[in-house]
C-alpha cells in the first residue's frame, strides 16, 4: 500500500472522527476543505482505494477497511503535487541539453507559434524534445492515453510556467 495514498484516504475519516462517510463528504473534505485536488481526481482516488481494499463503497457511503490506529497521518501532511507532463518534458530537455528552463520554454513557445497555436502545448514540448533526439515514448503514450480519456493535458494553451 502506497503510504501517501493511505494518508490521503485516511485523512477524511480521521478529520471527521468516523469510520464511514458519505462519498460527498469524503470528496468535500479532500477537494474543498483541504484543497488537495479536484473532485474528479478524488473520485478516482476512491476507486483506486477500493481496488486496493483500503475502503468499501456501498451506495453513497464509503467505509474505511482499516483500523484507525493502522494509518497514522503525520502532522502537517500534504500530498506531493503531481508534476505536469509539460514540466517533466521541460526537465528532460534541460537535463539532457544543458539549456536553461526559460530557454526551453521560449523555444517551445516559438515552436507553438510556428504551428499557429493549433497544437496543444504538451504535444509541442514533446515534439521539441523528440527533435532533439530525446526518448519521449513514455510521455507521448501518457499524453495519448489522456487524450483518449478526455483528460485536460495542460493547464493552459501557452507556456506560463
Amino acid at each position: 500500500m502506497d503510504k501517501e495514498r493511505a494518508y490521503l484516504v485516511a485523512t477524511p475519516f480521521k478529520k471527521r472522527g468516523k469510520k464511514s462517510l458519505k462519498v460527498s463528504d469524503f470528496i468535500f473534505t479532500i477537494s474543498l476543505d483541504l484543497k488537495w485536488g479536484p473532485p474528479d481526481k478524488v473520485r478516482a482516488l476512491l476507486l483506486e482505494a477500493e481496488k486496493e481494499g483500503m475502503i468499501c463503497l456501498e451506495g453513497d457511503m464509503v467505509h474505511a477497511s482499516f483500523e484507525e490506529d493502522e494509518v497514522e497521518v503525520p502532522i502537517g501532511f500534504k500530498p506531493q503535487a503531481e508534476e505536469s507532463l509539460f514540466d517533466r518534458a521541460v526537465r528532460l530537455i534541460t537535463s539532457n541539453t544543458g539549456m536553461g528552463r526559460k530557454e526551453v520554454i521560449a523555444l517551445v513557445n516559438e515552436r507553438q507559434d510556428s504551428l499557429q497555436r493549433l497544437v496543444d502545448l504538451d504535444a509541442v514540448v514533446l515534439l521539441v524534445a523528440r527533435e532533439m533526439g530525446l526518448d519521449v515514448r513514455d510521455m507521448a503514450a501518457e499524453a495519448y492515453r489522456r487524450l483518449l480519456d478526455g483528460d485536460d493535458l495542460s493547464a493552459s494553451s501557452t507556456a506560463t510556467h
